[in-house]
Formats: structure tokens, sequence, C-alpha cells
């Protein structure tokens, strides 16, 4: 991963004068004199897909999506819709695909996207800002405008707002207090063993030393190979919950509870993100001290073999769009749950405090499939009927009719936000899996991105790359986060010259 962002730093240098051209050459593109909803659409309108959504078997948070535009294209059977591939295979090979066509001008009608950040709804003058559309009535739906179509008072596009208050991404909305990622466990092991769920980390770090003695590798925690990001969801856990003062402190405009970049970057220049606070090296050693009980070599990618199937490995990291390959896995002949990562307690730490653990994660209230939409500028300046054609889709798909036989076909269906498991779930069985995505809630308490890939995806691939060091024994803690202070410096003045309107020279 962190190769393929240094790639992409490499690719943006490249490619940035031809950024500048085409930024100047589109401002004051509009959708103006665009065929109108009803016409007789005709023609190719290709969709830049993430994954092979056509050929997703027991994926139906994507293989939804290809059904739904398949509908659109039945009701115009004069469009030949077209899928291109998004390239590359990790989350990183596939921001870099969509950024360097992005900033070359060369990314077909519409773009299908997982998890985007500031550098995609940021790029003000590259994306079509369904703003205005938003305010107007969807024609597949019965509201007033589009904006009612999304729930929670359209808490998923309060999520990805632009710089300028705009809107260039559009996404589904899973309504509900489920979050996205959490810790499966083998049931089974632990009844052997003795132990229950952790409450706190103090106990998960007595659990874990139980299930060690007992013959088990206690946790499996890649970090290489296609998963040696996930170690990230445990840091930024508990770095939120250790320094949800600072979240507060830095979260001073809407949307209200998260951080966006210009948030985090004030955060740092004012001294309230620092690396001198100790409770971010704290976050680092207890992750060090955990590591005694993941599986040997692990920062070597791991084996092909599923260890957590085999009964091996006790726990693993998962997410609710990987439960299908714990569900469905033949193999797997033990019971099994799920639960959220513990807080770090007074307790347990002598920077542990009462908060409750924020969810890492796309919201479970709102777009945790974190399927987006969005449509290039390039679109709407080379083609008004193909643009037409890419908003009709997007209006369709994300209407209350479509928006229901999605929120069906996922993982955890849609629910109304507060309502207990017990209540969602009548399988005893079901909560027990389920019980690690909802307790505890994720609506208003996801995570807050105070996170160096908030405003600089580079300067996180660092991070990543001093933490595998740290764990590797060949750096101290005071070493790498030496070598990191110069990079998160330079990173912030490349962000406060990118953004003059931030008028960062009055912060204090």
């Amino acid at each position: 991963m962190s190769n393929s962002r240094i790639t992409f730093l490499r690719l943006l240098l490249s490619v940035g004068v031809s950024a500048l051209v085409l930024a100047v050459a589109i401002v004051g593109v509009s959708a103006q004199d665009t065929p109108a909803h009803g016409t007789d659409f005709a023609g190719e309108l290709r969709i830049a897909v993430w994954g092979q959504i056509d050929q997703a078997v027991g994926r139906p948070d994507v293989s939804v999506v290809d059904e739904l535009f398949k509908q659109w294209q039945a009701m115009y059977p004069n469009v030949d819709l077209q899928y291109d591939y998004i390239g590359g295979t990790s989350v990183a090979e596939r921001f870099t695909w969509i950024n360097t066509n992005l900033l070359a001008g060369t990314l077909p009608d519409a773009v299908m996207i997982y998890f985007p950040g500031p550098d995609v709804f940021n790029a003000v003058d590259l994306l079509y800002n369904f703003q205005d559309d938003l305010g107007q009535a969807n024609p597949y739906s019965s509201n007033a405008t589009w904006l009612e179509d999304f729930p929670l008072d359209g808490l998923v596009l309060s999520q990805t707002v632009s710089s300028d208050g705009g809107h260039r991404v559009i996404g589904f909305t899973l309504s509900g207090d489920s979050g996205v990622t959490t810790f499966a466990y083998n049931k089974t092991m632990f009844d052997e063993v003795g132990v229950e769920p952790p409450k706190t980390w103090g106990e998960f770090m007595e659990i874990q030393q139980k299930l060690k003695d007992a013959g088990y590798i206690p946790f499996q925690m890649p970090m290489a190979g296609p998963l040696g990001w996930v170690w990230n969801w445990a840091e930024w856990t508990i770095r939120e919950q250790l320094m949800a003062d600072v979240v507060q402190e830095c979260d001073f405009e809407e949307p209200f509870n998260t951080l966006n970049d210009k948030e985090v970057v004030y955060c740092i220049v004012t001294g309230k993100f620092s690396l001198d606070d100790p409770r971010l090296q704290e976050t680092w050693r207890l992750m060090k001290e955990w590591s005694q009980y993941w599986q040997p070599d692990f920062l070597a990618p791991p084996p092909d073999a599923d260890l957590f199937a085999q009964g091996e490995v006790a726990m693993i990291n998962t997410m609710n769009l990987w439960l299908g390959q714990i569900a469905n896995n033949p193999n797997i002949d033990f019971e099994w749950g799920t639960f959220y990562q513990p807080p770090v307690t007074p307790a347990d730490d002598e920077y542990g405090n009462d908060v409750t653990p924020r969810r890492v994660g796309n919201l479970g209230q709102a777009g945790s499939g974190s399927v987006y939409f969005f449509i290039p500028t390039t679109t709407v300046e080379a083609s008004p009927e193909r643009f037409a054609m890419a908003r009709d889709l997007i209006q369709w798909v994300t209407a209350p009719d479509q928006l229901a036989l999605w929120c069906q076909n996922q993982p955890i269906p849609c629910f109304e936000p507060g309502t207990p498991i017990e209540q969602v779930y009548s399988d005893p069985t079901m909560v027990v899996r389920m019980r690690g995505f909802f307790e505890p809630g994720a609506y208003n308490n996801g995570v807050a991105a105070l996170n160096w890939a908030t405003f600089d995806r580079s300067l996180d691939a660092e991070w990543s790359r001093l933490f595998a060091e740290y764990m590797g024994g060949s750096m101290t803690l005071e070493e790498t986060f030496e070598e990191f202070r110069p990079l998160v410096d330079d990173a912030v003045r490349r962000a406060i010259r990118a953004h003059p309107e931030w008028e960062a020279d009055t912060w204090q």
C-alpha cells in the first residue's frame, strides 16, 4: 500500500500541469441544455465500477448495484451501458487509478467508488456538483426534492461535503445503528478456554493470554499482503478514544462530530494534535504490547491458508462486507461471534478513560456499504447526452424504492437507529454473530477522522511504514516519531498552500 501511494504522488506531480490546464478549461461548465428526464436516451454510457460487480458472487453490497444498473437500462433499451473495471486490486491501487485518470481527464462517463476521501470530493473543478439537483425533484421519487430521498436528513451526504460546500459524490444510506468493522471470534474455542468476549482492554489481554496458554494463536493481525492495512483500525480506535478531547477541540465547523482536512491541519498547526502528545505514543506502545498475541511472523505476508477457518486462530478482523467469507465457509464447523474492540479504561492504562470507543469505518447509519457515485466534469463538457444519462442513472439507483432493494440485500439490513439487536434478529445465533456490529452503536459515534490520511494519503503511508519499523524492532518509538515529524510539517505546508481559502495565517 505504501508503494502504491508513493507512486500516486509521483503521478500527481507528472500530471500536475495537465490538471491545471484541464481545470481552467472546464471552469464554468454547467448542466444546462441537457436532455431532460423522459427523453428517449440512446447511445453508449460507460461506468467505471469498483470490481467486477456483474460477477460478484457472494457480495450483495455490489451485486445489487449491478442489478439496479440493469433495471435502469431496461427502461432505456437504446442505451448501451458498459462497465470499465477500475484498475488494480488493492484499495490504494484503485484510488491511484481513479485519481490518475481524473487528473488526466480520461475517466469514463461516471464512476462507482468505495470510500471516497477528500482528495476525491474536494476536486471541485474536476467533479460535477449535484448541489442544484438535490434541491429539485428526483424523477424517480414522490418526494419534493432529491435531498429528501436520503434518510436521516441526508447524513450520508454531509459526510462528503466538498470544500466549497457542494456535493460531488452521491451515496447509499444504510439506516441503522451498526458499525462496519469488528472482531470475529471462535466461540467454541472461547467456551473451551472458559472466557467471554471482553468488556475492557485489560480483559482483552487476559483472554489472549489464556488462549495462548491453551496452545492457540489468539489473534491474526496481518501487516503485509492484501490486508496489511487492517492494523490501522485498532490503532485508530485507541487513538480517538484516548484523544477524545482533541477531537472535540478541533471540530469547529459543520458537519460536526467528524473532522475534515481543514480541521485536522488546523489541529496540527495549533498544536492540539501533536507528535509530542504522550497519548499518541501510548497508542503505539499498546499495539506493540498486544502483538505478543499475534501470529508468528506477522510482519510477513500471511499464509494462504485460512487459519481462523481451520480453528487455529481465535480472533480476526472482519467487516460487514466480509461476513459471507465466514458465514458461507463450509470448513467452519465451530460456533462464532463478533465483538467490538474494547475500551482502554483507567484501570488498564494511565491514559485510559471512560469514553466509548468510536466506530472505525464508514458509519453504519449512513453509507456503510461505502458505495458512492460521481460524474467527471469532462462528461458534462464532452457530451450533454451522456451527462444527462449518467445523472439520471444515479438518481434512479438512489431513489427510495431502489434504496429499499439495496438495503434488503446488505449483510446487515436497514433498521431504525437505536433498535436493540434482539429486535433486528430473532435468531439467538445471529445475535451472537452480529453483536460486534451493534455494540457500541455507530449512530453519532463514528470515527472522527483524526488521522493523517484525512488530509494527505501519502503521509499516512509513511506512518504505516514507520509503524512496521517500530513493530519489527529496527527503530525505537522515539526514532520513528522524530523521522515522521518533518514529513508532517511538509504535508501541512502543502495542504495550506493548496487551500488559501483556509486563511491559515489567522489560526491561533
